[in-house]
């Protein structure tokens, strides 16, 4: 009875373990498209505010 034990601690352990890794990929993929959309952002504002003085 307690192999058994064992190989289910190990198997909980190892899903939360699992789970914590795909946590962590997800956040960091989140985190990666706002400053992405934070550049794309900026670097639009830039674009308007370099051809503003060609427009007047």
């Amino acid at each position: 009875m307690k192999d058994t034990d064992w190989v289910l601690g190990d198997l909980v352990w190892g899903a939360i373990g699992l789970t914590v890794i795909i946590g962590l990929m997800l956040l960091n993929a989140y985190v990666q498209r706002l400053a992405r959309i934070e550049e794309l952002q900026r670097i639009e504002l830039l674009n308007r505010q370099s051809r503003r003085p060609d427009d007047i």
